[in-house]
């Protein structure tokens, strides 16, 4: 009979838990709504394959040398980032990136990171990607 009640009690929290955290009708998800554009992608990729590819890798999942930049999709990568805000891998990357050299304009970090989210498998909309989009207050997640 405890046994009965305790599962019914678990039961009932699990199911409370599942639709409060569950997505409502009309409740904003900038990156599943297509957070940036195709173009900005491919502009992204271009910015990538010149000045990141050399350390985290052509797939993204960090270098294969003793001095190896961590990944940037992956299972290592959603280990490290996973449940971070997209804002805080664009801030990091705009602030330390490349490690050695300039920096580089900040819409050219935004189009990197619309790249990356491509590559993560987030859909492509019709708008840009911009340092102040709602999209950037989201958590990375992996995509199906």
């Amino acid at each position: 009979m405890v046994r009965a009640i305790a599962a019914t009690a678990c039961l009932s929290v699990a199911w409370g838990w599942a639709a409060w955290a569950a997505p409502r009708p009309g409740q904003d998800d900038a990156l599943a709504a297509g957070a940036y554009s195709a173009a900005q992608a491919e502009r992204g990729r271009a910015i990538y394959q010149e000045h990141c590819q050399s350390c985290h890798g052509s797939s993204l999942r960090g270098g294969a040398n003793e001095f190896a930049a961590p990944a940037l999709a992956g299972p290592f990568f959603f280990d490290a980032w996973g449940g971070r805000a997209v804002a805080e891998l664009l801030a990091y990357s705009a602030e330390s990136m490349p490690p050695e050299g300039s920096l580089l304009p900040e819409p050219d970090y935004v189009d990197v990171t619309a790249y990356i989210l491509q590559v993560l498998g987030y859909p492509e909309g019709d708008t840009e990607l911009t340092a102040d989009s709602p999209a950037l207050t989201h958590p990375i997640e992996r995509q199906r």
